[in-house]
């Protein structure tokens, strides 16, 4: 079985499948035009006639200090793809493969930048924009999950600072807890939705093969979120603060109420230290 998917760009559309075998979904991109980064966040007729559509709520300025705006570009299509990303360490974004790898197979040269800093359209001393190139990219062969080095390390602040991972120690499956996801339309946007055990992700998605790698968050506790971003992450709330526990890989329209699916990043601890310099606590 393939699933097929469309990157929209300005003023083109690329379309590509992903073997089953690979373990990558499909995914509904979303895509801004570089002159328009805040587009209205209003809902449409169809979002607006489903109950549990929700737009999200507005990111404070302090709220997600790890969340990255990633803006794609290459050398063949005429417009800047936009993702999203988790800072990790002063040097390296942790994000989905899938847009990047589409770039890459496609394209002579990929490049782009991340932002960071919360982005209210107002006051932009608080961001810190830094350059990406292809050969500070890794994507792991077989899951939907990448790791960017930046050209220079982030300056700590209040509005920029990275998020810790999963432990060594940390078998938990975070079923039934809440999860946060940070999305975008225009301005940020995040939702706080029940993490569903994978059996029930299962029930609840028929669509999507729902394996341990993955981890999957309830639409139906929660909200159907309108505005999420491939490659954002997913975290919870410990004793010791929040925790990136994912990366989203698959999620649909808002229309639907589906659950939203994420690389589960305890699955993947060996590949992120090995093409990072994150060093995972015990």
């Amino acid at each position: 079985m393939q699933f097929s998917f469309a990157f929209v760009v300005i003023g083109v559309v690329v379309t590509s499948a992903v073997a089953s075998d690979v373990r990558q979904f499909a995914s509904q991109i979303s895509v801004e035009r570089t002159l328009n980064l805040h587009p209205s966040s209003e809902p449409t007729l169809l979002e607006d006639s489903n109950n549990l559509a929700l737009q999200g709520y507005l990111v404070r300025p302090v709220q997600f200090p790890y969340h990255a705006g990633l803006f794609i570009r290459n050398d063949v299509d005429p417009g800047t793809t936009l993702a999203a990303g988790s800072l990790i360490t002063p040097n390296y974004v942790l994000t989905s493969a899938i847009i990047l790898r589409s770039s890459i197979n496609r394209a002579n040269v990929t490049y782009g930048y991340a932002l960071f800093g919360t982005d209210d359209g107002r006051d932009q001393s608080r961001l810190q924009r830094i350059n990406f190139t292809e050969s500070d990219l890794q994507l792991h062969p077989l899951h939907d999950i990448a790791t960017m080095r930046l050209e220079h390390p982030v300056t700590f602040t209040e509005f920029v600072h990275p998020i810790r991972l999963p432990r060594l120690s940390d078998s938990r499956t975070y079923a039934m807890m809440e999860g946060t996801n940070v999305g975008s339309s225009g301005l940020q946007r995040y939702v706080r939705n029940q993490i569903l055990t994978n059996d029930e992700c299962s029930q609840l998605h028929p669509e999507a093969a729902i394996e341990p790698q993955h981890i999957c968050t309830n639409a139906y506790v929660g909200g159907a979120f309108c505005n999420p971003r491939h490659g954002s992450g997913l975290t919870v709330q410990d004793d010791r603060g929040p925790v990136l526990v994912g990366v989203i890989t698959l999620y649909h329209s808002c229309t639907e109420n589906y659950p939203t699916v994420f690389v589960r990043l305890s699955e993947v601890r060996d590949w992120i230290a090995a093409n990072s310099d994150y060093v995972f606590d015990y």
